[in-house]
């Protein structure tokens, strides 16, 4: 354990990397120093997996935290292959630069755009959902900016303070993120005034529902399609290691010892991958309810037995919902269930 990037001296803090395969199957972790930025991290842990696994050809996904030059220099250097969303920030400059604002406004969210920009590989995605996610987002924000404006200006002061009021407006607006959709002043009485940026909202609903994704692979090692999916398998990846993160409980970690600190996350790795097998397995047999939610169910089936002395009298177990029979045959469990096994006296 150590001091996290946060600097919080109270919480000490670990950062846990996490390498799986396509189909989110874990491969390995790793426990890291709290205080250790994303590019050592990625550095440390492809040196890692390249002495481990012996790598010499892969496709490493991750999203806009790991996006540093540095890190996409040190993948290029150990000539790997990469796929990585960029900020939003960067597609609006691309699209200034491109002058692609009418393709974005009239194309169609299903299909796929490739760019080749000063000698990198850029491929622009999105779809209908994300469209509507980013109006309601931005919607939703201006309406709560604008309801908190209102109440500021509202407020009744006995001395107005204009770089004060204006002051905290900016706070309040950068706490929304709703601050680049209004501009602000407060006149000479005191008098908070604001209007939208109309200019600037109409420009960025031009581009809602898309993102920009960044590899370095060509179009005949990695088709636009591929690229895409390989970004949408990381969203995949991040659901399992919420899992970890949740389900299985690894934080709160109560230890005074770093290698008991290590020791905990190992056991949870390796609920993690019996996890992440089952669900494996189970998809293949067609079932699509989630691991956890299906383990619950069975935690409900309760298997005792009743014993006098020496003699077992009888074996009892709690009856199986009705609803679940059909699960238990397809996951292969049932005849677990239809005869209990008997214990070693």
């Amino acid at each position: 354990m150590s001091l996290t990037r946060d600097h919080r001296s109270d919480r000490p803090q670990i950062l846990l990397a996490v390498a799986t395969d396509t189909d989110g199957l874990p491969l390995h972790v790793s426990v890291l120093r709290g205080n250790r930025n994303d590019t050592q991290t990625l550095q440390g842990l492809l040196h890692m997996l390249r002495r481990r696994f012996g790598i010499t050809q892969a496709t490493f996904v991750f999203d806009g935290g790991m996006s540093s030059q540095i890190n996409l220099e040190a993948m290029d250097a150990s000539h790997l292959g990469y796929v990585t969303r960029l900020s939003a920030a960067t597609l609006h400059s691309l699209v200034q630069e491109l002058g692609l604002e009418k393709q974005l406004e009239l194309g169609d969210r299903h299909e796929l755009m490739e760019i080749t920009h000063e000698g990198k590989r850029y491929v622009v995605a999105g779809g209908p959902w994300r469209q509507q996610r980013d109006r309601e987002r931005r919607q939703c924000r201006i309406d709560k900016a604008e309801a908190e404006l209102k109440r500021l200006a509202a407020v009744q002061r006995k001395k107005v303070n204009a770089q004060k009021l204006a002051s905290q407006v900016g706070r309040s607006l950068q706490r929304l993120k709703a601050h680049k959709y209004f501009s602000y002043r407060v006149d000479a009485q005191g008098k908070l005034q604001w209007e939208r940026k109309e200019a600037l909202i109409a420009q960025e609903a031009q581009q809602d529902g898309w993102y920009l994704l960044h590899t370095n692979q060509t179009v005949q090692e990695c088709p636009g399609e591929q690229v895409l999916g390989h970004y949408k398998g990381l969203l995949d990846v991040e659901e399992a290691f919420c899992e970890l993160k949740s389900y299985l409980e690894v934080r709160p970690i109560h230890h005074r010892r770093p290698d008991r600190v290590i020791n905990h996350v190992r056991l949870c790795f390796l609920a993690y991958w019996l996890s992440a097998r089952l669900g494996s397995e189970w998809r293949a047999r067609g079932e699509r309810e989630e691991v956890p939610r299906v383990l619950r169910h069975l935690q409900t089936i309760r298997l005792g037995y009743l014993q006098c002395g020496p003699t077992l009298h009888r074996t009892l177990m709690t009856e199986v919902p009705k609803n679940m029979n059909d699960q238990l045959r397809n996951l292969g469990l049932a005849s677990l269930f239809a005869t209990p096994p008997r214990p070693q006296l």
